[in-house]
């Protein structure tokens, strides 16, 4: 069964519970929420089971996996954390910012740009020939995007 931390509305604040224990129910404000809920499901280590019980009745739920473990690093402080040996396999790294702890993070290759029309729309039809690497314009780029924080982010993958 997985953990469930549940966080009740209470205007601006929130009561969050974790495994229906009350005894260690946590007061935060509701801007805090996806800050503390990062950290409960990184301190649990496992896939959990978030509910929000909103004061009119509505329960919003998803499931959030734990972000990967920290890699093993040497002791050795001269060491550039960064080389992993990602180059060596011919892997390119890309990072961002501005994303909520603990967040899913969407990875999208970009393969067309397209323009919205004046009512701010837009249509593209996508043939799946297309989606080899090999024959994408230059330059290929890269789109980070978080489901929670909608942050997104655009790398040239080189």
């Amino acid at each position: 069964m997985l953990p469930l931390i549940v966080a009740e509305a209470h205007e601006d604040t929130l009561v969050v519970t974790t495994n229906g224990d009350k005894a260690t129910a946590t007061t935060i404000a509701r801007a805090d929420f996806w800050t503390h809920i990062a950290e409960q499901v990184s301190a649990l280590g496992v896939a959990t089971r978030i509910e929000m019980h909103e004061p009119d009745g509505r329960v919003l739920a998803d499931i959030l996996d734990p972000p990967p473990p920290e890699p093993d690093t040497p002791g050795d402080d001269d060491t550039d954390s960064t080389d992993d040996g990602a180059e060596e396999f011919g892997l390119v790294e890309l990072t961002g910012e501005g994303f909520t702890p603990g967040e899913e993070i969407l990875v999208g290759l970009l393969i067309r740009h397209a323009s919205a029309d004046a009512g701010g729309r837009t249509r593209v039809l996508i043939d799946p020939g297309e989606l080899d690497i090999d024959e994408l314009p230059e330059p290929v780029e890269v789109v980070l995007t978080g489901r929670i924080s909608r942050s997104v982010t655009i790398r040239p993958l080189t």
